[in-house]
């Protein structure tokens, strides 16, 4: 279990990271690419042939040919990307079973693993995703809208994930395509059990929940709400209690933890070890481990964790104290410290200094609580507000000793004076109840790029400029050129002009209608214009602007050829999927394009489609289908090895999708 607090990209980033993935307890974490892992277990590869079959590559190119799946499992073989569920068989039971046959210890168990996977008796999942046991079966969904607007090819989703209808018209094209990696017939509907979505709205990822828990609202607890671009701490605090049934964010998981612990004795007699996989990471020695891009499955070298392939490293699970941990800081924090895009920030200093207050706390809020069990005490993250208060103390950002001890410790790894731009803020430190009485913005901090000093508004690159520091890159700098001999081989080693791809090839537009009154437009879905972000469009007060709906827009010229006028009802579709809407039709919009801002829930104006005989029709990401870019799978090589949240294939960006557009004659609900 791990722990979560604030957004996605916190300011606050070190200390969060720890916090958010239990790292103050055990290490190393599973984080997943998530890009990758949908386009594997939502069986969108099936769907496409040899990504050579559209995509223009060189002609004597030693990778950058077949199919994209292929190239997928070898970046999680080679360590270059991550990927859950690891391997074909328990994590649980491979160290059990390396025990019995002898390892005597956790190095021993990793070989015997090492052996195993070089001799296939142990397989990545990533080899045979649609083998029942390498299914993922539970998903919780958190802070997202995964079913729908976060959900590139949600119809396939709906098809793959949950069993249920969906709109898909494409046609299966990998068999015989893929080399490697497994084809099975056919292919899995209703890979999950359960679905659980923590919500505090019904969104489309409600709608297909097995069970939702209501949680509060923003001005029902107590968080953190900020990102490296907001020069301020925005806190959210509680103006009124959770309502009827609804519990904050922080309660919810604290709760499944706990009935976690309760529940542990009736599958172990006490702690298990578990194997973990890992990928080569920014950052750290492994930028170095792959100058030559060899395949030990291929015999091309030898399977080496950390070296050929990912880190393998046996931890702990002690379930019956999840908890017990979760309510309180671990030790790690103090003796490793907490790291942030990079850079170590010491807090064993802070960590003490949490712990100087008794058991049980203190009526001044600006004190820290602490926890005690296992006859050792910590500091207490029982709750948000606690929570929120070692985010603060840990922080560079939040802390102004803290940020000279991050920059005392750049000093000694750049060989550059630093700790002086610090030196005005030492005496500086923020808490919660300070937040919430009066703005407060960050202090300088060597985890992210910009200077704030003296009142000066946040601008990106300004410590690497002024004060020498070197970009992280192989060369140090900001450059075009790109030697990894991956991108040599896709001929991008250089910024390179690519063409429009050609929707037959791409398998969007096979099976869809296309005549002369239907127009064959680029889709694109920028970011929500008549939109509030956290709840986008459906509520009552957001669905008076614009025409009460997400219109889709397209070019006057183009719309003259079918006679379409403005706020027409029009049908969109492609081999993916379909959406109902009407039209703006504006000169503003270019040629050749068909613009529909996001995010477009399955609970409001939902017609349904003609084309497809009267099925209701979805959202703005039922016409999208994950397509993975092989060149952004490249790692253990400078600045092209993995980092959570940062490095590896992006979503299909929507500009690469091509939609028929055609006038609806009429309309049913």
């Amino acid at each position: 279990m791990n722990h979560y607090v604030g957004q996605e990209k916190l300011t606050l980033v070190a200390p969060w990271t720890s916090l958010a993935f239990a790292l103050d307890w055990v290490k190393p974490p599973r984080r997943q690419q998530s890009p990758t892992w949908h386009y594997v277990n939502s069986d969108q590869w099936r769907y496409e042939g040899d990504f050579t079959d559209y995509a223009a590559v060189p002609p004597d190119a030693k990778w950058a040919k077949g199919h994209a799946m292929d190239l997928e499992a070898k970046s999680v073989r080679l360590g270059w990307m991550p990927y859950y569920p690891q391997f074909n068989r328990s994590s649980l039971d491979l160290v059990t079973d390396a025990e019995a046959a002898g390892a005597s210890d956790n190095q021993e168990v990793v070989q015997k693993v090492v052996e195993q996977l070089k001799n296939k008796e142990t397989r990545f999942a990533v080899d045979d995703p649609d083998a029942p046991e390498n299914w993922p079966r539970i998903w919780m969904i958190w802070r997202g809208n995964a079913i729908q607007s976060s959900a590139k090819g949600s119809e396939f989703f709906l098809r793959h994930y949950l069993g249920t209808h969906d709109n898909v018209t494409a046609e299966e094209r990998a068999a015989g395509k893929v080399k490697t990696v497994e084809f099975r017939e056919p292919a899995p509907r209703g890979k999950m059990d359960l679905v659980v979505d923590i919500n505090f709205r019904m969104d489309t990822s409600a709608l297909y929940s097995d069970i939702v828990l209501p949680t509060a609202f923003w001005y029902e607890k107590n968080d953190l709400n900020t990102t490296d671009l907001h020069s301020f701490v925005h806190p959210l605090g509680e103006a009124v209690p959770p309502v009827w049934e609804s519990k904050t964010d922080w309660e919810i998981f604290k709760a499944f933890a706990k009935k976690v612990s309760e529940m542990s004795s009736l599958a172990f007699d006490g702690p298990v070890k578990d194997l973990v996989a890992t990928p080569l990471a920014h950052d750290t020695p492994d930028e170095l481990a792959q100058t030559q891009v060899l395949d030990w499955a291929e015999g091309e070298t030898e399977p080496v964790p950390g070296k050929t392939m990912p880190h393998l490293a046996v931890v702990e699970r002690d379930y019956a104290n999840l908890y017990n941990k979760f309510i309180s800081l671990g030790p790690n924090v103090k003796t490793d410290g907490v790291t942030g895009n990079g850079v170590l920030v010491p807090v064993a200093d802070q960590y003490d200094e949490m712990l100087q207050n008794p058991v049980g706390g203190s009526p001044d809020p600006r004190h820290m609580r602490c926890v005690e069990w296992g006859d050792e005490k910590y500091p207490s993250v029982e709750d948000a507000l606690d929570a929120a208060n070692v985010l603060l103390a840990m922080a560079p950002e939040t802390n102004g000793e803290v940020s000279y001890a991050a920059f005392k410790h750049e000093e000694e790894r750049t060989g550059l004076q630093l700790a002086d731009l610090a030196d005005d803020v030492r005496g500086v430190r923020m808490n919660f109840l300070d937040l919430t009485r009066q703005v407060r913005r960050t202090l300088i901090t060597p985890c992210w790029t910009g200077m704030v000093n003296e009142g000066r508004a946040y601008s990106a690159w300004c410590i690497n400029v002024e004060r020498l520091i070197p970009w992280r890159t192989l060369s140090g700098r900001q450059h075009m050129y790109v030697d990894h001999p991956w991108y040599l081989d896709w001929g991008e080693n250089l910024p390179t002009y690519k063409p429009k791809l050609n929707p037959y090839k791409t398998g969007d537009i096979v099976n869809s209608p296309v005549d002369d009154n239907c127009l064959v437009l680029n889709y694109i879905t920028p970011h929500g214009k008549w939109n509030i972000h956290s709840t986008y469009k459906d509520n009552i007060r957001m669905l008076t602007l614009s025409r009460g709906m997400d219109p889709c827009w397209i070019n006057d010229k183009d719309a003259d050829k079918i006679g379409l006028k403005d706020n027409d009802w029009v049908e969109m579709y492609n081999d993916n999927g379909v959406v109902v809407t009407r039209a703006a039709v504006s000169s503003r919009v270019q040629q050749g394009m068909c613009l529909y801002y996001h995010a477009v829930e399955r609970t409001v104006y939902i017609p349904k489609s003609q084309v497809l005989g009267g099925k209701r029709a979805g959202g703005h990401n039922s016409l999208t289908r994950t397509r993975i870019n092989p060149v952004l799978l490249a790692g253990g090589y400078a600045q092209f090895t993995y980092g959570f949240n940062y490095w590896g294939p992006i979503g299909i960006f929507t500009r690469d999708t091509h939609i028929v557009v055609r006038k609806m004659e009429k309309l049913e609900w």
